[in-house]
C-alpha cells in the first residue's frame, strides 16, 4: 500500500483549528502534516459546537463535524459514538482515537476490521473532577483500552513504563511538539498591563491536579512585588476557582483564558518565569510551548515534569513554603533566570519536533495498516 493511499481517521478530541486542548493541539499539527508530508489522507471529526464555520476542508485535512451534547463525562464518548457511526460505512486504514475513555465506543471499528491506535494520555482515573462511578470507570477503562486498541501511543516514557507495569502493554513513546503555529504577539502585555520580564506566569485549567491553589499560595507567601498572571479557567471545577480566588491578593491576577495563539505565546515570551504545577498529564503541551519560548521553567517534581525539562529547569515539592523559597531566591537573580530559560529553550527544540512526531506517527500508522497487533 502506497503511503498516498492510507486513510487515516482522527477521532475524541473537539477538532481544529484547536482552540482547547492538548489533544486538538496534537490533532491539528499531526493531522496537517500527515497530509503534507507523508502523503496521507486523514480525516479528524470535529465538536460542530466549537465552531462558528464548518469547512469541510482545512490545509488538505478532510473535516467532518458533528453536532455533540455538552456535560462533564458524556461529551465526549456521545462524539465518539457519532464519529464511529460515521466512519463504520466508510473506507479506513487505521483509526486514532484520543482518550482511553473512548475505547469501549470505538471497539465497533475493531468489528469492521478498522485497526485502532489510541492515544493514552495521562492518568485520567486520578483527576479530581471524578468521583464516584466517574472514577470507577475511568480506572476501569483504562484497562480495557489496553487490551482491545491495535496500538497504544504513549506520551512519556513515564507512561510508556506504568501500561507495561500496571497492564503488561507496550507502548510507542511519541511525545508532542514544542514549536506553537500563531506567531508571537506583545498583543497580552498591553492587554493586561504589563512589562516584559517583570511578572510571573502559570497557564492551566483552574483544576485541583494542575496545583494551581499551590502556586498561589507559595506566592502570596514569597511576598515578590512582581504580579503572578493567572490564564485559564474553570469549566468544572467552581469551587475550587472560587478558592483561589479567596486565596489570592491583589498581586495574584486571574485574566481568564487566552485562546489567541500569538497571545498566548507573547505571554510565555514576555514572562520572568513560568510556574507549572501539573502532574497527572503525562507530557504537558503548555510546558513544551514555554520552553519553546525560552521561559524559565520552575516546575512542581514529579517523574512527567522531570522527564520533559530534564536539566533545563528547578523543581519544587508540594510542602507550604518550598516554592515560596525559591521565587524569593530566583527573583533578583537575572543571570540564572537566562539561563534556566536558554537550557529550556534549547531542550525543547531539539527533543520535541512536531516534524519528527508526525514522522514516529505515520511510521506507526504503516505498520498497523500492514496487519498485526501492535505495541
Amino acid at each position: 500500500m502506497s503511503e498516498r493511499q492510507l486513510r487515516i481517521a482522527i477521532i475524541g478530541g473537539r477538532g481544529i483549528p484547536a482552540n482547547y486542548s492538548g489533544f486538538d493541539t496534537l490533532i491539528e499539527e499531526l493531522s496537517v502534516r500527515l497530509v503534507a508530508q507523508h502523503g496521507m489522507d486523514v480525516t479528524v471529526y470535529c465538536r460542530r459546537n466549537y465552531y462558528q464555520e464548518w469547512p469541510r476542508n482545512d490545509r488538505g485535512v478532510r473535516l467532518v463535524h458533528l453536532r455533540t451534547i455538552r456535560g462533564k463525562g458524556v461529551e465526549s464518548i456521545y462524539h465518539t459514538c457519532r464519529s464511529v457511526l460515521h466512519l463504520l460505512p466508510r473506507r479506513c486504514d487505521v483509526a486514532l482515537v484520543v482518550d482511553p475513555a473512548n475505547a469501549p465506543f470505538a471497539w465497533p471499528l475493531r468489528w469492521r476490521g478498522i485497526p485502532t491506535v489510541f492515544h493514552t494520555d495521562g492518568l485520567g482515573w486520578m483527576r479530581s473532577k471524578w468521583s464516584g462511578f466517574e472514577l470507577r470507570y475511568y480506572r476501569w477503562v483504562e484497562g480495557f483500552c489496553a487490551r482491545s486498541a491495535t496500538a497504544l501511543v504513549t506520551d512519556a516514557k513515564a507512561m510508556q513504563r506504568y501500561y507495561l507495569d500496571t497492564w503488561q502493554r507496550d507502548s510507542t513513546f511519541l511525545a508532542y511538539g514544542a514549536e506553537s503555529g500563531g506567531g508571537v504577539s506583545d498583543e497580552g502585555l498591553t492587554r493586561f498591563a504589563l512589562r516584559p520580564r517583570d511578572y510571573y506566569l502559570a497557564v492551566a485549567r483552574l483544576e485541583p491536579e494542575n496545583n494551581t491553589d499551590l502556586l498561589v499560595r507559595d506566592y502570596v507567601q514569597s511576598g515578590l512585588a512582581r504580579p503572578l498572571i493567572v490564564v485559564g479557567g474553570a469549566r468544572y471545577a467552581m469551587d475550587y476557582h472560587k478558592r483561589l480566588f479567596a486565596m489570592g491578593n491583589e498581586r495574584v491576577r486571574f485574566v481568564g483564558g487566552v485562546y489567541e495563539a500569538e497571545v498566548l505565546n507573547g505571554l510565555y515570551r514576555g514572562c520572568r518565569a513560568y510556574l507549572h504545577g501539573h502532574e497527572v498529564g503525562g507530557t504537558n503541551p503548555g510546558l513544551l510551548r514555554a520552553m519553546a519560548h525560552g521561559a524559565p521553567c520552575l516546575a512542581l517534581d514529579c517523574d512527567f515534569n522531570r522527564e520533559v525539562i530534564g536539566a533545563g529547569g528547578r523543581f519544587f515539592g508540594k510542602q507550604p513554603g518550598v516554592a515560596a523559597a525559591m521565587l524569593r531566591a530566583i527573583d533578583g537573580d537575572d543571570a540564572a533566570l537566562l539561563e534556566v530559560g536558554a537550557a529550556a529553550k534549547a531542550r525543547a527544540l531539539s527533543e520535541y519536533c512536531w516534524d519528527d512526531v508526525a514522522a514516529g506517527y505515520a511510521s506507526l500508522f504503516r505498520r498497523v495498516a500492514s496487519g498485526g497487533r501492535m505495541p
